[in-house]
């Protein structure tokens, strides 16, 4: 009984949504982030010194580390926007993106779960382990998934809201690690990444041709071995914030 109800209530939704005029519209677009990001956090298992004074190989242990401070300095996207919205009330939409994450060289100050920070021997003593992370950039082709509600025109422009969803998936560029040849860490090659993210956005349609909008998104991204994160690969969780321009054709 349960399912022939919702099954009714889809179908008088989506009959009483067909009768609405909607429009189709293909759009060129392009994203920006607003300022950088400063408070991405990296984790996976890690190789723990603090045991270590040389030689007793043995102690060296492993254990999850996390950098809560990691800095995106630049987050750009383009690609191609497709909508299928009313002049009034509920559409969707389907993007396909290229996007592109840039981090600058930055010390990454590894902490332990409970919070404490990773510790490695020196001639003078114990001191916090900081790994000197060069600069590097991530690569990604994003399907994007999204609701739109198009509220009534005001003096001449459509205010609107939508949310969505994105399939991520690319490389990092410049995750090379090898302990044997540190001198090319972080220089070269590039290791698979994949997640998603989930947005929330307003935006304002102009002269029907143009949409501008304000997107908040949350992101999640797994790499496979990123540099000393190769035991079991790397996660990477943060926010970015971006001003983002359709120009439809």
């Amino acid at each position: 009984m349960l399912k022939i109800t919702l099954t009714s209530v889809f179908l008088i939704a989506f009959q009483a949504q067909a009768q609405e005029e909607k429009t189709l519209k293909h759009g060129f677009y392009l994203s920006e982030g607003i300022g950088s990001i400063n408070n991405a956090d990296i984790s996976g298992t890690h190789n723990d010194y603090e045991n270590f004074t040389g030689s007793n190989f043995q102690d060296i242990t492993q254990a999850n580390a996390t950098v809560h401070d990691g800095k995106i300095s630049t987050a750009r996207s383009l690609g191609y926007n497709l909508r299928y919205t009313p002049k009034v009330g509920f559409g969707y939409e389907l993007g396909l993106y290229v996007t592109e994450l840039r981090m600058p060289q930055q010390n990454a100050a590894l902490i332990h779960d409970d919070g404490s920070a990773f510790k490695k021997n020196t001639a003078t003593g114990p001191v916090n382990h900081e790994v000197d992370s060069p600069s590097s950039y991530i690569k990604t082709t994003d399907l994007y998934l999204g609701g739109l509600y198009n509220f009534a025109e005001v003096n001449k422009m459509t205010p609107y809201v939508g949310l969505g969803y994105a399939k991520v998936k690319g490389d990092w560029h410049r995750s090379y690690y090898n302990p044997a040849d540190l001198n090319n860490y972080g220089e070269k090659g590039k290791t698979k990444i994949n997640g998603h993210y989930v947005s929330a956005k307003v935006g304002l349609i102009f002269k029907e041709k143009y949409s501008i909008e304000l997107e908040h998104a949350k992101h999640k991204l797994h790499a496979d071995a990123f540099r000393s994160f190769n035991i079991n690969g790397s996660d990477a969780k943060f926010s970015r914030t971006s001003l983002n321009l359709i120009v439809n054709f």
